[in-house]
This record gives structure tokens, C-alpha cells and sequence, in this order.
């Protein structure tokens, strides 16, 4: 990913010196970065792939260490993915958007990723599952390919009705997370994109504005908000026990259902405050996905922990999948990206409905 741009402009697409010539003549319409774009986008879905195929079973081995105390364990977990996402966004809140200087960017992250997973892979031992009954690997493989339609199927009532607030919260969070530099900097701050990553120490105004939103996005609001995540990661637990999970999942989707007023507003403090608090959103449904499925299943080898993982990543995706295939037809509207905002938000207090009316969780357990 980090060389897209070199290798589209082997392929053909318009050079550096031709964007800047492009956009100072207004006549930005002759840009042609298609295959920029295909070797991203081909990058960008198997890295995706990757994390998917990561995040569940690190999740699974989180619960079976962590005994009777999920929500404590879960919250760690969160607590150390959040260490990692320090990384990008203090990267650029020191060194500015990261598409300015991509190869750097994507070399820290390589090193990271390298250290990290080769730790794993040299010093973590384990022992395969053998189980009692072999089976032929055909039918092994069918079964791993229908494991997540499963465990869809055999959800129990409480986990339906949870997974169903998570597909709403995750559309409505990636409906920001995923075009928060372009909210930033082409809603709020009025830049603009064409060839922003490109123009170097020539960007016009409008240019550097945009630049300026993606920071403020990336890099300022997004470690503050790791910063406070880190605090209600802390204190969940707490939360949980002394509340209970329906009431502080109730409670926290409140925050973002505020992206509806955000989708209106253009004054940045406002807007990265609404922000911040989604972090309560987001790291109570993350963190208590794994606790909710062992309170409702049990402990226990043949409590089908593994397809219920898999059926709520799946939710997880299908809530990403459906705003990435909604938001490119409703930023064309005069709304522009604001618009996948507002929508966000309105499921967001659709998902707050159904926790509220229909989610039976009573857990508070830490």
C-alpha cells in the first residue's frame, strides 16, 4: 500500500507535477488516479481480511485466561488495542496527515506489526484441539466456511437482539471513523481534497485546510480520544457491576446519537467533544461482546463460543459493510459528508431503542 502511488504512476496515472499544474489551473477533472486507487483498495481489503481473521481468536484467548472476571479482562484487552492506536494518531498529531508522508507512516506500522505478532509466534505456545471424533478435512473445511452462518442461526434471543445493537452502532460509527478527515476537512474546515496529498510546500489555502482537517481528525481528536477510553476502560467494571450491562450499554450509546447534531455543526470544539464520548459507545459494545456471550452460554468446551465470536465479528463487518456501500452514494447529495454522519446517528438511537426495549441482560459481573 504504501508504494500505490508509485506503482499507479508506472501505470499511467497523472504524476505529482501534473496535479499541482491541474488543480492551480482549476481544471481538476484531468486527474486520472485509477490505478492509485485499485492497488489501495486491493490493499486496504486484505488488510482488512487480516484484522478479522486476528481480532476473534485474540479475543477468545483473552476469555479462556481471564476466568470469571470478562468484563475485567475484556477491558485490558481494549485498553492494549487502544496502546496500539496511540501509534497512528500520535504519529499524526507530530508529524501531520499521514498521507503526506505515507511511506513513513506505513513503515512504522510494519515495524510494529512485526515486533508484535513475532513475539507471539516465538514465545507463545500452544496446543492444538484435537477433537474426540476425527472428520475428513472436507468436511472440515465445509464446516469452517458455514461456522459464522451457524452461529448466526443458533444466536439465543438475548445475543440476537445484542448483535443487532451492534451492527446498528458499528454503520453508525464508521459512518464517521471512516470519512472523519473528509468531515473535518471538507464539512467543517471548507478545504479541499483534490491533490491535498500531493502539493507539499505549494498547497493553496483551501488545500491546507483540509490537510489541517485530517489532523485535527487523526491526529488531535483521535488521541484524546484514546486518552479518555482509556479511563472508561478503567472504570467499566465498576460500571457494569454496580449498574448492570443493559443499563451502561443503554446509557452509553447516548453519545453517539450526538452525530446527528454534529452533522450540522461546524464549531470544533463542539464536534470533537461529541466525538470523544463515542468512545464510551464503542468500548462498552466491543468490551462486552465476549463477557455477554459466556453470561448467556456458559463456561465450558461446548458452549459454541468460537461461532458466536464469529457470528458478532460478522455483525461487526456487515454494520461496516453497509455504510461503506451506503456513504459513497449519499455523499454525492448536497450534504455532502455530513450526510452519512446524520445517518449514523439515526441508527445509533435506533440501536439505543432496542437496548432499551428489547435487550433481556441482566449481568453485573465483573
Amino acid at each position: 500500500m504504501m508504494h500505490a502511488v508509485d506503482i499507479g504512476e508506472a501505470l499511467g496515472d497523472t504524476n505529482t507535477t501534473m496535479i499541482n499544474k491541474y488543480v492551480a489551473e482549476k481544471t481538476e477533472t484531468l486527474i486520472d488516479r485509477k490505478w492509485t486507487t485499485v492497488f489501495t483498495v486491493l490493499c486496504y481489503v486484505w488488510m482488512d481480511i487480516t484484522c478479522n481473521i486476528t481480532q476473534v481468536p485474540a479475543g477468545l484467548i483473552i476469555a479462556d485466561f481471564a476466568g470469571d472476571r470478562q468484563v475485567t479482562a475484556a477491558s485490558i484487552g481494549g485498553a492494549y488495542s487502544i496502546a496500539g492506536s496511540f501509534a497512528v494518531s500520535g504519529y499524526i498529531l507530530f508529524f501531520g496527515a499521514a498521507h503526506e508522508s505515507i511511506k513513513s507512516f506505513m513503515t512504522m506500522l510494519i515495524v510494529i506489526m512485526l515486533v508484535t505478532t513475532m513475539a507471539v509466534v516465538i514465545f507463545v505456545k500452544e496446543t492444538p484441539y484435537v477433537p474426540p471424533v476425527q472428520r475428513a478435512k472436507g468436511a472440515e473445511i465445509k464446516a469452517a466456511f458455514v461456522a459464522v452462518w451457524t452461529g448466526i442461526k443458533i444466536l439465543p434471543k438475548t445475543l440476537a437482539y445484542y448483535a443487532v445493537c451492534f451492527v446498528l452502532i458499528q454503520y453508525g460509527f464508521t459512518a464517521y471513523n471512516g470519512a472523519k478527515g473528509q468531515f473535518f476537512g471538507l464539512v467543517v474546515k471548507g478545504g479541499s481534497a483534490e491533490g491535498a496529498d500531493k502539493c507539499g510546500s505549494n498547497c493553496t489555502e483551501a488545500q491546507t485546510n483540509f490537510n489541517d482537517g485530517v489532523q485535527l481528525a487523526s491526529g488531535t481528536t483521535d488521541t484524546i480520544y484514546n486518552c479518555v477510553s482509556l479511563l472508561f476502560l478503567a472504570v467499566l467494571p465498576y460500571l457494569v457491576r454496580k449498574f448492570g450491562a443493559k443499563a451502561v450499554i443503554t446509557a452509553t450509546t447516548i453519545p453517539q446519537i450526538l452525530l446527528i447534531a454534529m452533522a450540522f455543526c461546524k464549531i470544533i470544539p463542539v464536534d470533537m467533544i461529541i466525538v470523544i464520548a463515542c468512545c464510551m459507545t464503542q468500548n462498552t459494545i466491543f468490551s462486552l461482546q465476549i463477557p455477554t456471550i459466556m453470561h448467556v452460554v456458559g463456561h465450558g468446551t461446548e458452549n459454541n463460543l468460537g461461532l458466536f465470536a464469529g457470528a458478532f465479528n460478522s455483525a461487526n463487518c456487515l454494520g461496516q459493510f453497509l455504510n461503506f456501500a451506503f456513504a459513497s452514494v449519499l455523499v454525492k447529495t448536497d450534504m455532502g459528508y455530513a450526510l452519512p454522519v446524520l445517518v449514523g446517528g439515526v441508527l445509533s438511537a435506533l440501536a439505543f431503542l432496542v437496548a432499551f426495549f428489547k435487550l433481556d441482560l441482566k449481568m453485573n459481573t465483573m
